[in-house]
């Protein structure tokens, strides 16, 4: 113990100053010696060379100081972000750190009261009352998606382009959605890029204004200068993971109720939990910075050729996983109509090559863009029209089988061949192998027919009464075959085709906007054409192997020769086995499906309704016994409402399967 003591006394020493050393606690109070007073030691002395050079120092540090504020101050350009944006950042941010509980509550009340809204706007008469109220209510509808946060936003994205689907009010509304989401604060900016790219703002860039020129749902893109050159620096929202966490848990749980009550009355098995882990895979890719980097440069490789496409280049030394540095591209929205007329650009030429640049994607190189929106999609005037494509991050790959498929499919809807159809469906995993292709092929090839015809020209707009006998034709030309499809649900659908069709669906939207009479089946068609040396490597090869199938000189055709005889004396003996009874060929009675189909509704619903009325007559006995069984009462009283819902949706069900049967099946 007196070491530590002897210690102390030897440091103050040292100091030039004498201490009692600190009594030791073990001791009584009584025995504790007088604490001494401390004795200052004399006072250092420094010489006036060294209070000069201290004095420089500083005023060095100083001066750096006052040059590094000056340089932030020079480089950063811009005013202060808006307080309700900020506020609306902030409640994004305890959105994602909340309960899941409330979210789910916060969403599902949002979608029931909007529904319930538009209702009551449908059955307003007055057409100029009707439209103030759509436009009043599709501004609320904005800013509900806006509060919710970036996974709705991205859904109101996909919704403004669809002008064949919603009313124009809330077209107008959701479009600004696309580029014009508020944004956050430019010091929050720079913040993110200082920390993701490890330095400060000034030694990164020339200038960087903090405003910024576009916001989006997952961030928001600033101008910059770069040794002369402008660039676009993209900036990642804070907190995105957190809310994508609350709201994909929201989607699981979707996606696992529509895998158990989807219908799937249109004949496709849909594995809605595969879609969900796809998209989720996606949205969490787009917020992987240097990812996106890495497919924005890939996908401008793939147009390298292509002079009327362009894709900005990406500024690698100032680019990080929260940070997105590309060559900047202005140009015009691609829905812009009247700007894009003003520069002299042919919108309905347009319209094609947004067509075929999106066909370019998926047929010849299997790397598509899943998000062409219009705040993604610009026009300059370069070459007649330029289209500028932004915002890499959520990109897919078709794999070379479904790459492979989708030729052959085009293919065979080129040459009209249902069956080659079928085969290309199974090998896109898209139709189930062992089926009943007999109706698929059939409905195949009437539908087939109708796209000969509206590419040729014989399908006009129609009045509504033409489509009405147009419909009663198509019913009686394939409804048993129609229902037959719905049925056996031969149809599966491969996560990928999700964001296929929503592109597709959004280049219908924006292509439409451009040129009424724009139709992508069109313009399929003769790109088809280009794409021969997809099928086979070379168009001559092709061109030969049509030549062979027309002469009958291929080598499937020359084989069939070779074993007719064989197959002949197959024949044969399936026909003496059915004439002995060895073989007994099952024949498939549609009309017998159905009717086991409808018996066995009406036998779960009845049985349904029995319990429920069983039920019914224990809670009557309970509650009049009195309030000793008053709870069990309960309990009965709540089995007998579960169970008579569920006799009654089971009555819903046969009449929709009866209203189903008498529309395809009525007109036949």
């Amino acid at each position: 113990p007196a070491r530590p003591q002897r210690a102390a006394a030897a440091v103050c020493s040292a100091a030039g100053s004498s201490v009692r050393p600190v009594p030791d606690r073990n001791r009584r109070p009584d025995q504790w010696p007088v604490r001494d007073t401390v004795v200052p030691g004399p006072p250092t002395t420094r010489s006036p060379v060294q209070l000069a050079q201290r004095e420089a120092r500083k005023a060095a540090r100083a001066t750096e100081a006052d040059d590094r504020r000056a340089r932030r101050d020079k480089v950063l350009k811009g005013a202060a972000t808006h307080t309700s944006d900020l506020d609306m950042e902030e409640g994004w941010g305890r959105r994602g750190r909340g309960s899941a509980v409330r979210r789910t509550l916060e969403i599902w009340a949002f979608c029931f009261k909007f529904l319930l809204e538009e209702r009551a706007v449908q059955k307003i008469e007055d057409p100029v009352d009707k439209a103030d109220r759509r436009r009043a209510l599709a501004a609320r509808l904005k800013n509900g998606l806006l509060r919710l946060g970036p996974t709705f936003i991205k859904l109101g994205q996909l919704l403004s382009t669809r002008v064949d689907v919603l009313p124009k009010e809330y077209i107008k509304e959701l479009t600004v959605l696309q580029d014009r989401v508020p944004g956050f604060s430019g010091e929050r900016a720079v913040q993110v890029i200082e920390q993701d790219l490890g330095k400060p703002i000034e030694d990164i860039f020339d200038s960087f204004d903090t405003v910024p020129i576009a916001a989006a749902s997952l961030g928001q893109v600033h101008r910059a200068v770069v040794d002369g050159r402008q660039v676009a620096v993209k900036v990642q929202r804070q907190g995105l993971k957190d809310l994508f966490d609350v709201d994909l848990k929201n989607l699981r749980v979707l996606a696992k109720l529509l895998d158990k009550f989807d219908p799937k009355q249109d004949g496709a098995a849909r594995d809605w939990g595969t879609i969900y882990d796809e998209s989720a895979r996606l949205l969490y890719e787009e917020i992987d910075y240097v990812g996106e980097g890495q497919r924005a440069d890939r996908f401008r490789r793939n147009f390298e050729d292509t002079v009327w496409v362009k894709v900005p280049e990406v500024d690698w030394d100032r680019t990080g996983p929260r940070v997105l540095t590309m060559e900047y591209v202005p140009g015009v929205k691609i829905n812009r109509i009247k700007e894009i007329e003003a520069m002299g650009i042919d919108t309905d030429e347009l319209a094609r090559r947004s067509g075929q640049s999106y066909l370019t994607q998926l047929l010849r190189h299997g790397f598509f863009h899943c998000d062409p929106h219009p705040g993604n999609i610009a026009v300059c005037a370069d070459h007649g029209g330029t289209i500028v494509y932004y915002d890499f991050g959520m990109m897919s790959e078709l794999p070379d089988q479904v790459k492979t498929g989708l030729v052959d499919l085009i293919f065979g809807v080129y040459e009209g061949e249902a069956g080659e159809i079928c085969d290309s469906l199974v090998s896109m995993g898209v139709l189930r192998p062992n089926v009943d292709r007999v109706s698929v092929e059939k409905v195949g090839r009437y539908f087939l027919q109708n796209f000969r015809r509206s590419y040729s020209g014989g399908n006009k707009q129609l009045t509504q009464s033409e489509r009405k006998e147009e419909m009663k034709g198509r019913l009686a030309s394939i409804g048993e075959d129609l229902l037959a499809v719905g049925d056996d649900a031969p149809f599966r659908f491969p996560a990928v085709f999700t964001f296929v069709f929503r592109a597709f669906t959004t280049l219908e939207g924006v292509g439409k906007a451009l040129d009424r009479k724009y139709d992508l089946t069109k313009i399929a068609a003769p790109y088809v054409k280009e794409l021969v040396d997809l099928r086979d490597g070379s168009a001559a090869v092709t061109l030969l192997k049509t030549f062979r199938k027309s002469v009958g000189w291929r080598n499937e055709d020359i084989g069939a020769v070779v074993t007719q005889p064989r197959k002949v004396a197959y024949m044969e003996s399936v026909l003496r086995r059915l004439e002995s009874g060895e073989f007994k060929p099952r024949v498939r009675v549609l009309e017998s499906e159905r009717a086991f189909k409808r018996m066995t509704l009406v036998q779960e619903g009845m049985g349904f309704g029995l319990i429920s009325t069983t039920f019914f007559n224990i809670a009557i006995a309970l509650t009049a016994a009195g309030a000793k069984f008053a709870i069990h009462a309960k309990l009965a009283w709540v089995s007998t409402i579960f169970f008579g819902l569920r006799a009654v949706m089971y009555v819903l069900k046969v009449k929709q399967l009866d209203n189903r049967f008498e529309k395809y099946a009525g007109a036949v």
